[in-house]
């Protein structure tokens, strides 16, 4: 099959994140099928226009902040040269709105929906604009059918007028990272993820602040991103001590995740809990707000504890607990590495081949 996708970025890009990450896992493992797939997305600083990699025809035009306008022109382009079965449509944040410039069949898939979180991460006028442009997605896109990468993303698509069909492939997690062993830091609780403010992580840092006051505790937030600086203002204000490492390798993260004794994600919404299952493939126990994305992944009081979002007294009394009570996070321990064998990326790839057999083989879009 010939597959177009349409991204914002690869998985070189300066921003990539979970979305490039699916992107690449499921594709690649495609293209090791034998379905051919071309990569329509933005140019980061010092790439170039075009690249074969890892079996991937990569197409870069624009750069991220006007991507989604110069998206449609050079969609038109590709397909006038190319032979296109599916379109892959990366809903995520301003949808491309592909159904619009072509008949061929698209299938969008959405990592997950802001819905009102924007407002949390930018500024009434921009988050007002992707706020609506992801209300009209329902819309715009009433043709074709989506994959969701959760059942609580599938819920968010119902609330805004999908009413096609909505497949649910959900995230894998790679395997070799997390083999052999590591010494546990007895009192590390570490967050792990794209530092951003709908991500909530200053609850995190203020509940580090609670339990510092009940026991001894490292903390440490490891990743990048445009809520950084705020975090280490808040740190220093309220005089909690927080390592903050920036962007890691995928080598160091998987290290992170194995010596630490509890990883947190307090965010109000993901569209996946893809940091908190990798957690649990290396027997981390997560303490996570119960939202939308990580209540699918945490088994609660099994592989971890979900706490009310916002509630940052019982977020601390879930840390206390786990690093008080070694028998518990034992248990928990070993229960988080079965449950995490869930879930692979060659599942998710073979998942996404058989949604993609079986919309070639229903009456769709066509030229």
């Amino acid at each position: 099959m010939n597959i177009l996708v349409i991204n914002w970025q690869d998985w070189k890009n300066p921003f990539a994140g979970g979305a490039e990450v699916y992107l690449y896992e499921v594709f690649s493992r495609l293209i090791k099928k034998g379905h051919r797939v071309m990569l329509l997305c933005s140019r980061g600083r010092g790439q170039s226009r075009y690249e074969c990699l890892d079996g991937f025809r990569i197409f870069r035009i624009g750069r991220r902040p006007n991507f989604n306008f110069v998206a449609p022109s050079a969609l038109r382009a590709l397909l006038r040269h190319h032979d296109i079965d599916v379109i892959i449509d990366d809903l995520n944040k301003i949808p491309f709105y592909s159904t619009v410039f072509t008949r061929k069949r698209v299938l969008p898939t959405v990592m997950h929906l802001f819905r009102r979180t924007i407002f949390r991460e930018t500024n009434p006028l921009a988050a007002g604009y992707v706020f609506v442009a992801e209300r009209l997605a329902g819309k715009v896109y009433g043709r074709a059918d989506f994959v969701a990468i959760s059942h609580s993303t599938k819920d968010d698509l119902r609330d805004i007028g999908v009413r096609r069909r909505i497949h649910v492939v959900q995230s894998g997690i790679p395997e070799h990272y997390c083999a052999g062993k590591k010494k546990r830091a007895d009192d590390l609780v570490v967050y792990i993820g794209r530092v951003k403010s709908y991500k909530s992580i200053d609850h995190f840092v203020r509940a580090v602040g609670l339990v510092s006051k009940r026991r001894r505790i490292k903390a440490k937030i490891v990743g990048d991103g445009d809520a950084l600086n705020d975090l280490k203002s808040l740190a220093q204000r309220i005089d909690v001590d927080v390592d903050f490492t920036g962007f890691v390798s995928e080598e160091e993260k998987y290290n992170t995740y194995r010596t630490a004794r509890v990883v947190v994600q307090p965010s109000i919404k993901e569209g996946w809990g893809l940091t908190a299952i990798e957690a649990q493939s290396c027997g981390t126990p997560v303490v996570c707000a119960n939202s939308p994305g990580l209540r699918e992944v945490v088994l609660d009081g099994r592989t971890g504890y979900r706490y009310t979002y916002g509630n940052i007294d019982e977020m601390a009394d879930r840390i206390v607990e786990l690093l008080a009570n070694k028998p518990k996070w034992i248990r928990f321990s070993n229960e988080a590495k079965k449950w995490s064998r869930h879930f692979s990326w060659d599942l998710s790839a073979q998942r996404f081949e058989e949604v993609l057999k079986q919309e070639a083989s229903c009456p769709g879009s066509t030229p």
